[in-house]
């Protein structure tokens, strides 16, 4: 891992802590231990700095996905997978650096949700194909329906503003949708693997506390 990749992961963990607007650069320089001078000849504002940790976190999930990609996994074990990564990699809760992300840099928190939809679109659509084709999926359904609906779902709750949102656990509510997504898509041979599958996912997170 590079000197900035150090940098933006301990910047990320600050702005889960104080918020976006709650830190000045001369703030988190001191706070990561490093000069205001190398922290702006490695990002020459906060808004580049913002853009580079979602850069980080989205080149980490797209080589995931590739190296997925030279496996022999089907459709199921392909969204287990990406469950694997975000256990390892959480997606941004509804705390203060998503509020204040939102709030101080509109444009592009509406950049990187269209950005994250778009990947999420292309690979629910690639999972249902590949699933189908493997007679894990039933094929009496419409993918583009199907699509539409997730994607307004994941509208509605990204876009929560009301103080209930902010009690919501991203990454177990996705891990909620998956299991509900795939058994209504599913058929009897494909549910079947889906609860060996959460079995092994679920015995594997359990020995990772212990």
């Amino acid at each position: 891992m590079s000197k900035k990749d150090v940098y933006l992961k301990k910047i990320y963990a600050l702005f889960e802590e104080y918020g976006v607007e709650g830190l000045t650069m001369e703030d988190i320089a001191d706070r990561i231990g490093v000069s205001k001078m190398t922290l702006y000849n490695n990002f020459k504002d906060k808004e580049t700095l913002i853009r580079e940790i979602l850069s980080y976190r989205q080149k980490g999930y797209i080589a995931y996905m590739e190296k997925l990609k030279g496996k022999k996994y089907n459709a199921i074990q392909m969204i287990i997978h990406v469950l694997q990564f975000q256990a390892t990699n959480p997606l941004p809760s509804f705390g203060i650096f998503y509020r204040t992300f939102r709030k101080v840099y509109p444009k592009l928190y509406e950049m990187q949700q269209k950005h994250s939809r778009d990947v999420m679109i292309s690979f629910i659509r690639d999972n249902m194909k590949q699933g189908i084709e493997e007679g894990i999926y039933r094929n009496d359904f419409n993918p583009g329906a199907i699509i539409v609906y997730i994607t307004a779902i994941m509208d509605t709750v990204l876009n929560n503003k009301t103080d209930k949102a902010l009690e919501i656990d991203l990454n177990r509510t996705h891990m909620e949708f998956i299991n509900y997504h795939i058994r209504g898509i599913a058929n009897e041979k494909g549910v079947k693997i889906l609860e060996k599958e959460f079995l092994n996912y679920k015995k594997a997170g359990d020995n990772d506390k212990l």
